[in-house]
């Protein structure tokens, strides 16, 4: 069984509850004249109780202690009629660069990119 299927039976009719980040760590600058870095971990919330670290290419259960704060669409700047939480996350898919991208039965898509 491949990685994105083993994803795809943990999270799949699930309710996405939440979604949280932690505190943002740079910045660092890599390669002079480009953007500096800044790093931070994305965990998702399903069914109110299950808290699972996820990235680009990875789902992981969360077993930081690292403190969160719960993403709105005010401190990330969303569109308000952007809704996430309450949803089912309906399928998981893989896009060009194989990165994750989560399908909400509403129709939004959720991925977490790792670049410039």
């Amino acid at each position: 069984m491949s990685e994105l299927e083993k994803y795809k039976r943990l999270i799949l009719g699930r309710e996405l509850s939440n979604l949280f980040f932690t505190r943002q760590d740079g910045p660092y600058e890599h390669i002079q004249g480009i953007s500096p870095a800044y790093y931070f971990s994305t965990v998702m919330e399903l069914d109110d109780t299950l808290k699972l670290h996820f990235g680009s290419d990875f789902i992981t259960d969360w077993i930081s202690k690292e403190p969160l704060t719960i993403l709105t669409n005010e401190n990330w700047e969303l569109p308000k009629d952007i809704a996430f939480k309450g949803q089912k996350i309906i399928d998981l898919s893989r896009d060009e660069y194989e990165q994750l991208v989560f399908h909400l039965e509403n129709g939004i898509t959720i991925m977490r990119t790792m670049d410039y």
